[in-house]
């Protein structure tokens, strides 16, 4: 599964800084030549300093380091540690509040002549409006 150097360097920092998280991949760099010591090594063994320091390194993907496994399980593991690493479901959260606005929005009060009631009653429609718009950019 190719991953971004963004990512790439994410998951290496927070290996760094949590030791006793299993992550069950290999990370591997294509960008180093058959010559190199770095050649099919695992990205986890180099120090985050030297990838986020050598702008060339681009390419990485994620191999599983277990036996056995099919490649769509594999390919859904490392989405569900990513999402872990990363500490959210973006899609999700951001469906969940253009629900929640929704319905928290009132169109007979758009013809209020409360001013309060009005003004925080058009707030909750904006509000809607841009999750919804925020969630049709992510889906793009």
């Amino acid at each position: 599964m190719k991953i971004t150097r963004e990512l790439t360097l994410k998951v290496i920092k927070y290996l760094e800084e949590n030791k006793d998280f299993y992550f069950p991949f290999k990370i591997i760099c294509s960008d180093f030549d058959k010559d190199s010591d770095f050649y099919d090594i695992d990205c986890k063994e180099i120090e985050y300093d030297a990838i986020n320091n050598n702008i060339f390194l681009i390419n990485f993907e994620l191999e599983e380091n277990l036996q056995n496994l099919y490649e769509e399980t594999t390919v859904l593991i490392a989405k569900g540690f990513i999402d872990k690493i990363e500490q959210k479901n973006i899609l999700e959260k951001i469906s969940n509040l253009a629900v929640e606005y929704k319905k928290n929005w009132k169109k007979d009060l758009c013809e209020s002549e409360d001013i309060e009631e009005y003004g925080q009653n058009e707030f909750i429609g904006g509000k809607a409006e841009a999750y919804e718009e925020c969630l049709k950019l992510f889906i793009k």
